[in-house]
């Protein structure tokens, strides 16, 4: 079979070079081969005496990777590298490596295993640059596996291969036997080792809450993928989670049998629910965040906050369960910033105020929006116009979004928002403006 798939990717390679020529950077083929290794070769336009990865969070390549025959990889100041012994240039490589999750730091899982044979493969771990990535560089991919599976890029559905240009941050494949469901709204794959509760579940509410975004906060330029793993192979004991969001791309992974007990208990499904929920408002956002780790308070609240409004406003009988979550988030807020200011506990390097506190304060300021601008639709409006507003910029900061909240509900509920996540007195318990 592995035969098979190199010769296949021969053909596509080939196939796809002509369309290539104009990246002008590498050329990254691989070859999926289920869970036994893959192969990932690199085809450089012009001689190079080394190929430095767009990505190192650490050296973990050295270990978890194979290079062919006279290369090696190796870690330096600058990030990992691909090389041949010799020091001698090149214009292709070739390396193997097992298909295995792992926790990077700071950085997206290079693969994601589903217990139903699938796996989700993280495409910005294979980029590579002659001598060093700029940022800008573009990359030709073209991936072969066996015929049978499904292969899902760019939220477009093949059989057994796939060819695309990539760029910027990567994305998210999916290759396995899972037929993805595609409708207007999403693109989701939701691992057939979920139990089925969970599954019915999210394959009813994501579709949902892409429709209650995209109606106020505007459609994306293509329907989202959601994907949702579970790796029931892992047996030594170990376990976790781990999920995120690449533009366009909503996902989340669980590895170990310590989740058996874990989704049996009620409540998990609906947790689940409030995890895509909260990620799927990120997309919606579009991606807008302040450079200053102070105003972390604006997206990931707001997030959070946006998640409570989705699920209250299609779930009348999450209602109780949501109000539950709120006030864990006021009790939690308190006891996180301890006479600190938000702005201040954020500042400091706590990594849940933007969360909690977040929260507690985008809700109570949907309320007051609510009020003030009776013909808007609070929260929904000010990131409207947020989005509008920074659209271009640079640097984002929190002035942008009290600007928004100062346009829609008002300048002094924009001073007493800016005055509240700046003061140390600051009540999540009585929260309002």
């Amino acid at each position: 079979m592995f035969k098979r798939l190199l010769a296949a990717l021969a053909l596509i390679s080939a196939a796809f070079a002509a369309h290539a020529q104009d990246t002008g950077a590498v050329r990254v083929d691989i070859a999926a081969n289920g869970r036994e290794a893959w192969t990932v070769t690199y085809r450089l336009a012009a001689p190079a005496t080394r190929l430095a990865f767009a990505r190192s969070p650490d050296d973990s390549r050295t270990r978890d990777w194979t290079p062919g025959e006279g290369f090696e990889i190796v870690a330096t100041d600058e990030g990992e590298v691909l090389r041949r012994r010799d020091g001698a240039a090149f214009l292709q490589a070739e390396v193997t490596l097992l298909p295995r999750y792992r926790e990077l730091p700071m950085d997206y899982a290079p693969f994601s295993p589903f217990g139903d044979g699938g796996m989700l493969a993280y495409t910005g771990r294979f980029f590579a640059c002659p001598q060093v990535c700029g940022g800008d560089e573009r990359w030709a991919v073209t991936l072969a596996a066996d015929p049978s599976l499904n292969v899902l890029v760019n939220g477009e559905i093949t059989r057994g291969s796939a060819a695309w240009i990539d760029a910027g941050q990567g994305t998210n494949i999916y290759v396995g036997p899972a037929r993805p469901v595609a409708s207007e709204a999403v693109v989701a794959v939701i691992d057939e080792a979920l139990p089925p509760v969970i599954r019915d579940q999210l394959m009813a509410e994501l579709p949902r809450f892409m429709d209650q975004f995209a109606a106020r906060l505007g459609v994306l330029d293509a329907p989202p993928m959601l994907f949702a793993s579970w790796d029931t192979s892992v047996v030594d004991g170990s376990y976790g989670r781990q999920g995120g969001t690449l533009p366009g791309q909503v996902f989340i992974h669980f590895y170990g049998s310590f989740w058996n007990e874990e989704m049996a208990r009620g409540g998990f499904a609906d947790g689940l629910s409030w995890h895509f929920a909260h990620e799927a408002a990120h997309l919606y956002q579009r991606q807008t965040y302040t450079t200053a780790r102070d105003g972390y308070w604006i997206h990931e609240g707001g997030a959070e906050a946006l998640a409570a409004l989705a699920l209250m406003e299609g779930r009348p009988d999450q209602a109780a369960g949501v109000e539950a979550v709120i006030a864990n988030a006021r009790a939690e807020c308190a006891e996180k910033l301890a006479g600190r200011s938000i702005r201040r506990a954020i500042s400091e390097g706590d990594t849940e105020v933007p969360y909690s506190c977040g929260m507690v304060v985008n809700l109570a300021l949907h309320q007051a929006l609510l009020r003030e601008a009776p013909d808007s639709d609070g929260l929904y409006a000010v990131w409207r116009d947020y989005v509008r507003r920074t659209q271009g910029v640079e640097t984002v900061t929190a002035t942008h979004f009290i600007e928004s909240v100062s346009a829609i509900g008002g300048e002094q509920l924009a001073t007493d928002l800016a005055v509240a996540v700046a003061d140390a007195r600051f009540d999540p318990a009585t929260a309002a403006f």
